[in-house]
């Protein structure tokens, strides 16, 4: 199926700022096009890393995840409040039916899960702790890292790469779960309720375009 893209005046789109719903719409826009953004190149990274075996990609990894579950919850928190305004249930009662049925199963997933994600949040999506870090070079091993000075000519940057932070972040991680935990069971876990929470955000988002947006860019 091609593309299909609509154009339109975005204060007559959304009607000057006066309806806090459209308002609330337009936030969730801007989540999930950093969502979106986060997610392909999170999948990117991880079929070089995984599937291809490039190496020296572990802290880009472990950057995009933990920014794509810290979206999640923004996403998540806002769609909640979209929700329970009163334009939204008024209007909900002339939605299609798949339409309020993917924005509800969306809300209820992340509800659901709102303290798993929060959990997961505070662990790898958080502020880096000094008592983390400090877990995790005292628990160091074999583990090797690099560091490498690669100046820029055009004097942008000074060059330094710190490439030894990604290994320090898996031990900063480490420092969250509980004894016997492992981690690469818990970057499974949690990029498996992540993609799970895009999906809901994907077809709750499709949704309140169609229901809310889509008939004013085409007119």
């Amino acid at each position: 199926m091609a593309p299909i893209t609509r154009v339109a005046g975005l204060k007559r789109v959304f009607r000057g700022g006066e309806p806090e719903l459209l308002n609330g719409i337009a936030r969730l826009a801007i989540l999930y096009e950093d969502l979106r953004l986060e997610m392909g190149e999170f999948r990117d990274l991880h079929r070089r890393v995984i599937v291809e075996g490039e190496s020296g990609m572990d802290q880009r990894v472990s950057y995009f995840l933990r920014r794509a579950l810290a979206t999640l919850i923004e996403f998540g928190g806002d769609l909640t409040v979209v929700r329970k305004s009163g334009e939204f249930k008024k209007a909900e009662l002339w939605l299609t039916a798949m339409d309020s049925r993917n924005i509800a199963d969306a809300d209820r997933f992340m509800q659901q899960n709102w303290a798993q994600l929060k959990k997961l949040r505070n662990a790898f999506a958080g502020h880096i702790k000094p008592d983390a870090v400090d877990f995790a070079i005292k628990n160091l091993s074999s583990e090797v890292g690099k560091v490498t000075w690669n100046p820029d000519p055009g004097g942008w940057t000074v060059g330094i790469e710190c490439d030894f932070a990604g290994t320090v972040l898996a031990g900063v991680i480490s420092s969250k779960l509980q004894t016997g935990s492992d981690v690469r069971t818990e970057w499974r876990n949690t990029l498996e309720i992540i993609s799970r929470g895009f999906n809901h955000s994907q077809a709750a988002m499709c949704a309140l375009v169609h229901a809310f947006l889509w008939d004013s860019f085409g007119g």
